[in-house]
Order: C-alpha cells, then structure tokens, then sequence
C-alpha cells in the first residue's frame, strides 16, 4: 500500500538530486570560467613575450646598425681618407712610382673595406673559404695561421654571416689593440657540431673591464642569434683565445 512516508522520501531525492546537479553546474562552470581566464592570462603573458622579444630585437638590430656605423666612419678616418690625405700632401715630393705604390694601397684598402661590409654571395661560397678570403687580406698586417677540417654540410646563411661578422670584429680588435705578431684560427666542421678558435700572442687584457665594451657586446649578440656559445681566455701579457661551438642542425 502507497504510504506518504515514501512519497516525501521520492520528494526528498529528487530535491538532493536536483541540488547535486546544480552544485555539480555550479563546479563546472567556476572551473571553465577559471579556465578562461587562465587561458586569458596565458595569451597576455605570451603577448607580452613576443613584445619584448621584438623589441630586444630591435635593439639589436640598432645596436649593430650603429655600431657598424661607428666601423664605417672610423676605418674611413683612419685608413682611406688619411690614406689619400697623405698622398695629397706629398703629390709634389715624390715620384711617380712612390705616387702609384700608395695609390694602389689605397685601392687595395678600398677593396678590403667593401668587402668587409658586403661579403660574397653567401650562397656561392663556404664558410671555410669565406673567411680564409677575408684572412689572406689582412695576412700582409701579421702573421696568420688558419686551418680547419671541414665536411660538405649545408650551414645556413644566418651562421656563416654571424660568424663570418664574429672572426671579423676579433680580428680587428686583435689588429688594433693586441700588438699581437701572430693570430691562429681553427675551424671544425662536423656532422653535429661547429668549433671556431681564435688565438692571438699579443697583450691580452682584463675581461672584467671590457665586459661592457662595443666589440665584445657585438660578439654576444651575434652570437645568441645562431645560439652559439663561447668563451674568451685571456691575461694580460699572456694573449687571447676565443672559442665558440654551436650545435648543427
């Protein structure tokens, strides 16, 4: 026999049933609209990521666009323009000969500067020879050492730039201010990995008070855009050794 007992009990779970759904409702949706909002966040913090990133690299891109504005006007000041002014000088004083040799060095130093700032054809030229190139031009200011073992491998022109661009700003400071007699380069090309060295017996110095300076601030963000890392050793009166090695991919 039907009983209201058992009808207020029906009542009841559907009541408690009822009441779990909507608790259950309510779980869900706090937990989706959470959801939401971290997914929100996430893409603000991706955001702003990729904001600083752009804007780190362009800084970087100024920082070298200056300072290869800064090596532009300097090699022109000290090498081609006082060059020419010398020659300017002494036109009336020496021989044609004499005229011609200096007139040829300048040429020559021309050449060496165009080069600098736009190497070859990245595509038409390994790496190898891009910078054993570069290294027989500047042979006739020091003795130069260059050996390297080398396999076919693709390498993509953002590195062979970026370390072309590297060998380049040490030699240069090696030139200037090592007062070295002698420069060793070492490059190894293999199926996984790239080594470059750069030795020099000249003066050496402090790292700690050139940490700040142009040419080493160069060297580290070329050297983070094809992520390479290196290390420089170097003493005062004991030389300098630059080692950089990236993985291939």
């Amino acid at each position: 026999m039907w009983r209201w007992e058992d009808q207020d009990q029906i009542v009841v779970w559907i009541w408690i049933g009822i009441g779990l759904f909507l608790l259950t409702t309510v779980l869900i949706t706090a937990l989706v609209i959470n959801y939401l909002k971290s997914i929100k966040k996430n893409k603000q913090k991706v955001s702003q990521l990729i904001r600083n990133t752009q804007k780190e690299y362009r800084e970087n891109i100024m920082h070298l666009q200056d300072r290869d504005r800064e090596r532009l006007a300097e090699e022109l000041h000290d090498n081609i323009i006082s060059q020419l002014n010398l020659i300017r000088l002494n036109l009336h004083d020496k021989n044609t000969e004499q005229l011609n040799w200096d007139l040829k060095r300048s040429m020559q130093l021309i050449r060496e500067f165009s080069h600098n700032l736009t190497p070859p054809d990245l595509d038409e030229i390994e790496l190898e020879d891009l910078i054993a190139d570069y290294l027989d031009q500047i042979s006739k200011n020091i003795e130069v050492i260059f050996r390297h073992i080398t396999i076919k491998i693709p390498i993509s022109n953002p590195v062979k730039l970026n370390l072309f661009r590297i060998v380049q700003e040490l030699i240069t400071n090696i030139l200037k201010h090592a007062s070295a007699t002698r420069v060793d380069v070492y490059l190894r090309i293999s199926v996984c990995y790239m080594v470059l060295i750069i030795e020099d017996n000249g003066c050496g110095f402090i790292i700690e008070s050139q940490s700040g300076g142009i040419g080493l601030r160069n060297i580290q963000s070329r050297a983070q855009k094809i992520k390479a890392i290196y290390k420089i050793k170097t003493q005062p009166e004991k030389g300098t050794k630059f080692i950089a090695c990236m993985a291939i991919q």
